[in-house]
């Protein structure tokens, strides 16, 4: 059975809030951190088209604007070079597509 791209985005976010627990090779931590930002970057495209069609200072549009606002911040971080800082750089990560995902309603 082949899994969609949601299916893969779930696992990536999975794997990443493990990553402080299994501690995985560095290599694997920067696979993540890319897979995770290219993933970011698609959301924030999808959130900033669902900004532009909501109405100005609303609810939906401040809530759309915060979460790409806050994707931005995290994406402008690059990963550390210890095993934790990694670990948590990609825990943030995966906390941004969430909450891109949650925003936008629906998921990726």
């Amino acid at each position: 059975m082949t899994r969609t791209g949601t299916d893969q985005v779930a696992q990536l976010v999975v794997e990443a809030f493990d990553a402080g627990r299994k501690m995985p090779p560095r290599e694997r931590l920067v696979e993540l951190d890319k897979l995770l930002r290219a993933e970011i970057d698609q959301l924030m495209k999808r959130a900033r088209e669902a900004a532009d069609q909501a109405a100005p200072h609303t609810r939906r549009w401040y809530a759309l604007t915060h979460a790409i606002e806050d994707a931005q911040f995290a994406i402008g971080f690059e990963i550390g070079t210890g095993p934790l800082s990694g670990a948590l750089h990609v825990a943030e990560l995966a906390r941004r597509v969430l909450d891109l995902q949650r925003t936008i309603g629906g998921e990726s």
